[in-house]
């Protein structure tokens, strides 16, 4: 197993804890808390396909 980016996971969790909060609020009667909901999901799922695509070495890993 690889070393984990704590970072990545940090912006996956994150942004699933805001689309479930905001999920909540929706389904509470507050209709404009979908946007940062989709907001945060979007996030989340951009982040895993960076993860896949390094994985799979479609692009250079960086060095800090």
């Amino acid at each position: 197993m690889t070393g984990i980016r704590w970072a990545s996971l940090a912006t996956v969790v994150g942004g699933g804890v805001i689309f479930l909060v905001c999920l909540v609020g929706v389904a509470l009667g507050h209709p404009w808390s979908a946007v940062p909901g989709g907001l945060g999901l979007l996030t989340a799922v951009r982040e895993v396909r960076y993860l896949r695509r390094l994985r799979s070495g479609k692009i250079p890993r960086r060095e800090n």
